[in-house]
């Protein structure tokens, strides 16, 4: 199981994506990681609607998927909360 932990950098949550066949509610958010605050991932995290988490505070996410959007070369990790 791969795992992405760090601090919520910025998050925007009450949107909803098609995912593995159904329409499924999500957060997006950007993640500072915990063993190297320099590197930002952005990440969806899947059946959520809203954090908990407030931005600044730290999180734990199991990685569903990493996908590349080929138009900006952004990569999404979709997520679920651990």
């Amino acid at each position: 199981m791969q795992t992405l932990e760090g601090t919520i950098v910025e998050k925007e949550g009450g949107l909803r994506a098609s995912f593995q066949g159904a329409e499924r509610p999500y957060v997006r958010a950007t993640i500072s990681r915990l063993d190297a605050p320099e590197v930002m991932r952005h990440a969806r995290i899947y059946d959520v609607t809203e954090l908990a988490q407030q931005v600044g505070d730290q999180i734990s996410l199991e990685v569903l998927r990493v996908t590349t959007d080929r138009k900006t070369g952004t990569v999404w990790f979709d997520c679920k909360l651990l």
